[in-house]
């Protein structure tokens, strides 16, 4: 039976704020749809809420295809039930206890059944895979897994031992097994032609497996004719038996098919000339020479010059990857799965947050374990910004004392020295920071924390304000600014003046670097809505190309927003992987790098409080492209019980 809604003029308002909101009310290029509400609350999801919090059901009859040994092709179906316009899929792919993702977008032409090639696999690994579709809200629920595993890859290159003549029209060839291959050589495959031929002839030859050397002879050859030859091995597929999975060619060799060949020395692609005893002796006299040098220099550095090292490995002693995902307190792992963690929170709430206290006195006592005594250098002490913030021995030292940083390598999520944590840097340190930026090949620096803070500095401006600057051998060109409403992102352009060499055409000595500048942060206190500050962890972390080095995080002494930061974004990276989360262990292992990381309580809270609402709100951001059907989707919700004025209701709280 149909019902008439009686909208208020009040109602009304609220609802186009919504929509308003959505196209206009932030100066980024993608926009998020919930503001910061100083007066309301994250809204929980229970099961009386709208479907604007629901998220897709699984992906169904996921399976394989195609396989080869890095390749896995993929296919699956759409969710049944979608519960929004579905922006994509992330494919996880689990092996060694590992876990991974690759993302697909889906095109405007929706299709029944997805196809995707799962690419950059190792070779003859079982992998565990899934799926889950995702929408503006957050991602769905897992498909039924898979277990594939990968083919074997080709065998490494043989070495050709000996070539000669057998008679006047056939040629002896000789090679090495090669030294890299998977399970066993089945097969030789022996490719030879007249020089400079378009086509090779191929000989195959059955291997003997536990032979480490082979031989055969190249028969009905033309008299008195240059031949090239190579050899390249061959092993049976573990996926199709009745494939064999060709390997890498041996370096080619020629010779001249002649009744006296084997006086002739063999024709290299590559010739080179040969030396005579003498001058190989006076060769290795000299290179004894310059090693002389180089150790007796080397002694003398040691001897007389104080060793550091510019962000050296942490101590055997810290724990692995592996070890602060099991952490346990009390005797329970302190991982909490995601659909638990607004209940682990409201726990530790109670009692005027007892929990809270407890975990961070005990994360506290683990600090000042490691020396600092290289940042107490009397050369070093003036290039600290606090005397009481130091670069510990458990992350990194610097190089010399000229290049001295306070800095850090400090784990990430599955990946060991995903960032460098460092202080705001000095005038005195500007080159060494720029050097460490270049060394480390730094793609993204991220600064939480303004230069002037309550009438304090908190950090000096180590970029230029316009044009170019030089900072040792460093210059660096400001090429952009944009300005959003809480963070700044500047393109800098970095030249490194010792290097001038080009590859390929591209200047070697010259990088692009981005600074995300987050500007809404206090010293020593945190924002008042945590989703600002999500957005600003998501897009400056996801910046970061896949083949660059750590991101370089700092805020003013380089530990609290600084840790805040890292503990969000590795979170954020866990739960995306394995649906659970580690705070207390992760704080835990990353102490042992750097200490003081999250300075505070309060910061320690705000940690849980961010999480909470990635996990309840899923990523808020929009792509411009997919605004229309975002509008769409809140205002005609698949379901057709549930009443639009309610999604924006429940929309508008958040």
């Amino acid at each position: 039976m149909s019902r008439t809604r009686i909208v208020s003029a009040a109602q009304l308002a609220a609802a186009v704020a919504v929509i308003l909101r959505i196209l206009f009310a932030t100066a980024d290029p993608i926009a998020y749809t919930d503001e910061q509400n100083n007066d309301t609350m994250p809204v929980t999801s229970t099961e009386n809420d709208s479907d604007v919090y629901r998220v897709p059901t699984k992906p169904m009859n996921l399976s394989s295809h195609g396989i080869n040994s890095t390749t896995i092709e993929l296919s699956w179906a759409e969710p049944d039930s979608a519960n929004g316009i579905i922006s994509g899929y992330r494919i996880y792919y689990m092996y060694s206890n590992y876990t991974d993702v690759q993302m697909f977008k889906t095109e405007n032409d929706e299709k029944p059944i997805t196809e995707f090639f799962l690419q950059e696999l190792k070779p003859n690994t079982t992998y565990k895979i899934w799926v889950k579709a995702y929408t503006w809200k957050n991602e769905g629920e897992p498909s039924d897994y898979i277990i594939r595993q990968t083919d074997i890859q080709g065998p490494s290159a043989p070495r050709i031992l000996n070539v000669s003549c057998q008679t006047n029209d056939s040629i002896y060839i000789q090679w090495a097994r090669p030294q890299v291959f998977w399970g066993s050589i089945d097969y030789y495959f022996i490719n030879y032609r007249i020089e400079n031929a378009d086509r090779y002839e191929e000989i195959e030859v059955l291997t003997e497996k536990d032979h480490l050397e082979s031989a055969t002879i190249i028969p009905n050859l033309t008299m008195n004719t240059i031949y090239e030859i190579v050899v390249r091995g061959g092993t049976r597929s573990i996926i199709d038996n009745q494939v064999i999975i060709q390997g890498t060619d041996s370096d080619p060799r020629k010779i001249r098919a002649t009744r006296d060949c084997d006086k002739i020395p063999p024709l290299l692609s590559h010739s080179t000339r040969k030396f005579s005893n003498g001058v190989i002796a006076g060769m290795i006299c000299a290179c004894l020479a310059v090693m002389l040098m180089i150790t007796s220099f080397v002694l003398w550095k040691k001897c007389f010059h104080t060793a550091y090292y510019f962000l050296d490995y942490p101590p055997r002693t810290v724990p692995t990857l592996q070890e602060w995902e099991n952490t346990e307190q009390d005797g329970e792992r302190t991982a909490v799965p995601i659909q638990k963690f607004v209940q682990h929170v409201a726990s530790l709430h109670a009692d005027s947050d007892i929990g809270f206290s407890k975990e961070y006195e005990f994360i506290q006592a683990e600090t000042g374990k490691f020396t600092t005594e290289n940042s107490q250098n009397i050369e070093n002490k003036a290039k600290n910004r606090y005397q009481n913030i130091l670069a510990s021995c458990g992350g990194g030292q610097p190089k010399k004392s000229q290049d001295y940083v306070n800095a850090n390598y400090i784990d990430g999520w599955q990946r060991a020295r995903a960032y460098i944590g460092t202080q705001g840097p000095l005038p005195p340190t500007f080159g060494g920071f720029w050097s460490m930026v270049w060394e480390q090949r730094v793609s993204i620096i991220v600064m939480i924390t303004n230069l002037v803070e309550r009438g304090r500095k908190k950090c000096d401006m180590y970029w230029p304000k316009k044009g170019s600057e030089t900072f040792g051998y460093i210059q660096v060109t400001l090429l952009r600014e944009d300005v959003m409403a809480t963070y700044t992102i500047r393109t800098l352009q970095i030249r490194h003046l010792k290097v001038k060499k080009k590859k390929n055409g591209v200047n070697m000595g010259e990088r692009v670097v981005w600074q995300y500048h987050y500007t809404g942060w206090p010293d020593h206190g945190v924002p008042e809505h945590p989703l600002p500050v999500l957005s600003f962890i998501r897009k400056s972390s996801n910046a970061n190309p896949p083949d660059a080095g750590p991101i370089v995080v700092h805020c003013s002494a380089g530990v609290g927003r600084t840790g805040t930061y890292i503990v969000i974004d590795a979170m954020l990276k866990q739960a995306k992987c394995k649906n659970e989360v580690n705070i207390f262990g992760f704080l835990k292992h990353i102490r042992t790098q750097r200490d003081y990381l999250v300075q505070t309580e309060e910061q320690y809270v705000f940690i849980h409080h961010a999480l909470q609402e990635a996990i309840e709100s899923g990523d808020t951001y929009i792509n411009e492209n997919n605004l229309l059907g975002y509008v769409q989707d809140i205002l005609n919700p698949n379901n057709n019980n549930t009443d639009a004025w309610n999604n924006l209701e429940v929309q508008y709280k958040v």
